[in-house]
């Protein structure tokens, strides 16, 4: 009667010890979907992103602002950043041995992009599946396509298109036919207008301060037909030559080598003399 007692309570801690391994082990299925990278993008400082017959982009992080290095040097997009970064959390499905690696066109890869250290090899596509395979390691595996199509072509998809930084604030914009400027606490028009009030002064700066561009890229030599000055709060003044007027505005900031293009919408509110654009007012030719 003890001995099948104790035999009992043995089988019944076999079980236990079963049920407790089965819920601590991962199924195979499980074990597909888990990240390629538990690194989170918060911590990542460096990134690399190289193809072939172009010159790698180099990243890194400076306080909460990220800068491209190389091949030029630039606020880069924060947005476009975090997209290149989502193959940490790529779930990753039949990982297979690094061999034979022109089967998976990952001899001669796209792209490798190399995140504080950590190479992704990114290889050809599986047409049935329409998943992209890469390698981490010694290991290959697929992937959703999206994680390859979030690495830019060229450098100039990374280029922030903010015209201005964050801690630049304007307190005077300098155009050849009229100026806007702060004394005393208000914003002044010069020549003035006695319709342009404090609420279109505002607004004309406000749109310099916000000014996002469609597209920048490298300045392409063009000899400028204009200038238009922005003096800061600290005291700085941002020197911008006008490449173009229409049909977009291309501007040509001087001090970091990049030329911005502004639609025309967002042109004609950046050139437009704000007392002219004031209810009542006329409107110069």
């Amino acid at each position: 009667m003890k001995r099948g007692w104790m035999l009992n309570v043995a089988l019944m801690a076999a079980i236990a010890l079963l049920v407790w391994l089965a819920w601590r082990t991962p199924s195979r299925e499980e074990a597909a979907r888990a990240p390629l990278s538990d690194v989170k993008a918060a911590v990542v400082s460096r990134i690399t992103l190289s193809r072939p017959k172009r010159p790698p982009i180099a990243i890194e992080r400076r306080g909460e602002q990220w800068w491209i290095t190389a091949p030029l040097k630039a606020r880069a997009d924060e947005f476009q950043i975090l997209r290149m970064l989502t193959i940490l959390e790529a779930q990753t499905t039949a990982p297979l041995p690094a061999t034979e690696l022109a089967r998976f066109e990952l001899d001669l890869p796209s792209a490798v992009l190399d995140i504080d250290g950590v190479q992704y090899a990114f290889g050809g596509i599986n047409s049935v599946t329409r998943e992209q395979y890469v390698l981490r390691g010694d290991t290959v595996h697929a992937v959703e396509l999206r994680h390859g199509a979030a690495l830019p072509l060229n450098v100039e998809a990374l280029i922030r298109r903010a015209l201005l930084a964050e801690n630049e604030q304007p307190v005077a914009v300098t155009l050849p036919e009229f100026s806007v400027s702060k004394k005393n606490g208000r914003w002044v028009l010069s020549p003035p207008t006695s319709e342009a009030g404090a609420d279109e002064l505002q607004r004309y700066v406000d749109q310099w301060r916000m000014a996002s561009a469609a597209a920048a890229e490298s300045y392409d030599n063009r000899a400028p037909r204009g200038d238009i000055r922005i003096t800061l709060a600290d005291g700085a003044t941002l020197s911008l030559g006008v490449l173009q007027r229409e049909p977009q505005l291309v501007l040509w900031r001087r001090d970091n080598g990049l030329q911005y293009t502004f639609l025309a919408g967002a042109a004609r509110a950046l050139l437009a003399n704000p007392g002219a654009s004031a209810p009542g007012a006329e409107k110069v030719k």
